[in-house]
């Protein structure tokens, strides 16, 4: 499995039946790679290390996640036994588009001759992806819902999404490849799926979220409003850092509406929004209280001290964040 980006270390990144690559492993790929290197970003330089390490241990499937958009992304290189479109949302959209459309164009660029795709995509988004499969002779196939399979571990109605695709995408294998794995396994797997940083709870009252964009913060706040019943929540303690190449002026306003108090903090990441600059947009939106922690350990400790009884805090906005925290 290829994906990005890493929560805690690098190695995350590449994995083989869970194992992740070594330390030893990256430095001899990197040696092996280098020579060949001339100005290749960081992440078309991973994705060749990827695909290395998978060709040396002769691996049977991989499960390639894309990095940005689809159609120019470094990990498009190769032809899948099947191509999968999760869902369309703005994010990236001064190098993918401003509209969902134009982003669907650019995820649909994974799609290739006679090469069938799965897609959870909807509207406008599902009408160019269909478009494009269709000139190029793509089999199209659309998730039904499979009420009666849940993740155990992974928290959330639109992770539920997730998985109807995933069973789609297994059954497809079968009847396009003779891929024979049984329904029993791919349940199995799906009850067993673990991914730290997805609307996980590390605490009773402590739900850290890697939602990093604007769809990303909607989804968490449609969530947050079914567990708050749930749970009795009584309020939302937020610890937020954000990436500055993200729409944070609709991601703290989505916070704004559920927050009691916020506390902003940033990743050690250089493309880090200052959190005097969140605290500043947050005020536009919100009267609560707000304050200023840069370090975000820190910041999740300053929270706990914060919340009283039956408040949920919930820290978001940054992968690279969540990454400190945990």
């Amino acid at each position: 499995m290829y994906t990005s980006p890493h929560l805690k270390k690098f190695n995350e990144r590449i994995r083989i039946n869970e194992k992740l690559i070594t330390d030893k492993e990256i430095v001899d790929l990197y040696i092996k790679l280098k020579p060949h290197i001339t100005e290749q970003s960081f992440f078309e330089i991973t994705t060749a290390m990827a695909f290395m390490h998978f060709a040396d241990n002769n691996i049977d499937f991989a499960v390639i996640e894309v990095g940005l958009g689809g159609r120019l992304d470094a990990t498009n290189v190769i032809i899948p036994l099947i191509s999968v479109i999760t869902n369309i949302s703005l994010e990236h959209t001064e190098l993918l588009g401003s509209t969902e459309e134009k982003i669907a164009f650019e995820k649909a660029g994974i799609i290739k001759k006679n090469v069938p795709v799965v897609t959870g995509a909807k509207k406008n988004a599902l009408k160019v992806i269909k478009k494009i499969a269709n000139l190029r002779n793509s089999s199209l196939f659309l998730p039904k819902k499979y009420s009666d399979v849940k993740f155990r571990y992974l928290n959330g109605t639109f992770q539920q999404e997730n998985k109807d695709l995933v069973i789609k995408t297994f059954e497809v294998l079968d009847r396009c490849y003779k891929v024979k794995i049984p329904k029993s396994k791919v349940i199995e797997g799906i009850k067993s799926a673990k991914w730290k940083g997805r609307m996980q709870f590390i605490k009773k009252n402590v739900m850290i979220d890697g939602a990093h964009n604007e769809d990303g913060m909607k989804t968490l706040a449609k969530e947050l409003q079914l567990i708050k019943k749930q749970r009795k929540i009584r309020n939302f303690v937020f610890v937020v850092g954000i990436q500055g190449t993200k729409d944070v002026n609709s991601m703290l306003k989505t916070i704004s509406k559920l927050a009691s108090k916020a506390i902003f903090t940033k990743s050690g990441n250089e493309k880090a929004c200052n959190p005097l600059e969140l605290q500043k947009i947050f005020s536009n939106f919100s009267k609560k209280q707000s304050f200023i922690e840069n370090n975000p350990k820190k910041a999740l400790k300053m929270a706990e001290n914060m919340a009283e009884k039956n408040d949920l805090i919930v820290a978001c906005g940054s992968l690279y964040m969540i990454g400190e925290i945990i």
